[in-house]
């Protein structure tokens, strides 16, 4: 898919902003080659490592990619959070991925819950750091397995985020991009305090409708 024409994007938010919605890929890459030369991609993203309390945070790698589909395609909730217009295949989840391997200013972290019998991917995060300014970064995604919602993961995984790269990175301002219907989103980020930034007017195409893109920030003093 080409990257879209939008002056509005590119002079008041930074060529950044069409990177960090899901539904645009930043670079293409035919996946059934690359990925066969992974080795040599490992690694340029960047790493969010932590642990808290039984929630392990640890970079996505190949070996996980089909549990991240599975989250991605889990219901029509996590595809619309997404701004995925239908499911999502392997190929493409790849491509995403191998998106991010070459990139040392994005992260794809999985939040892996510490059970008894291993570790048990429940949920991803997924953004970048802005390439113009580094005290600033956006979140591009965040889902959580259905199976845990409702039980406060999807905010303290959003929490240990910002704090993570607050501490480790000096991020001080903090974006996420929410389609305007999407309700559900907008009330989880505004619990965790980000505030409406602008909207983007007749962004994205989904289901056969034209939907704006509402864009929210955070900002540590």
């Amino acid at each position: 898919m080409e990257l879209p024409c939008c002056n509005v994007v590119l002079n008041d938010l930074k060529r950044n902003l069409l990177c960090f919605v899901e539904y645009i890929p930043v670079i293409k890459f035919n996946a059934d080659t690359y990925f066969e030369t992974y080795d040599m991609w490992v690694k340029g993203m960047l790493t969010l490592n932590n642990k808290l309390d039984n929630l392990i945070f640890k970079d996505i790698t190949k070996e996980d990619l089909k549990d991240v589909l599975s989250l991605y395609n889990q219901n029509a909730q996590n595809i619309y959070a997404t701004g995925i217009d239908g499911r999502m295949s392997l190929r493409d989840i790849k491509e995403k991925y191998l998106e991010v391997l070459v990139n040392s200013h994005e992260f794809f972290t999985g939040i892996f819950l510490n059970k008894d019998e291993g570790l048990q991917l429940i949920g991803v995060i997924k953004g970048r750091i802005d390439y113009e300014n580094s005290e600033e970064a956006w979140i591009s995604s965040i889902l959580v397995d259905k199976r845990y919602q409702r039980l406060g993961i999807g905010t303290k995984a959003a929490e240990a985020l910002i704090d993570m790269l607050n501490r480790s990175y000096d991020i001080k301002r903090f974006y996420i991009g929410i389609i305007a219907g999407n309700d559900i989103g907008r009330c989880f980020w505004q619990k965790l305090e980000f505030c409406y930034f602008r909207t983007i007017e007749q962004y994205i195409k989904f289901k056969n409708l034209t939907e704006d893109l509402i864009i929210m920030k955070k900002e540590i003093v």
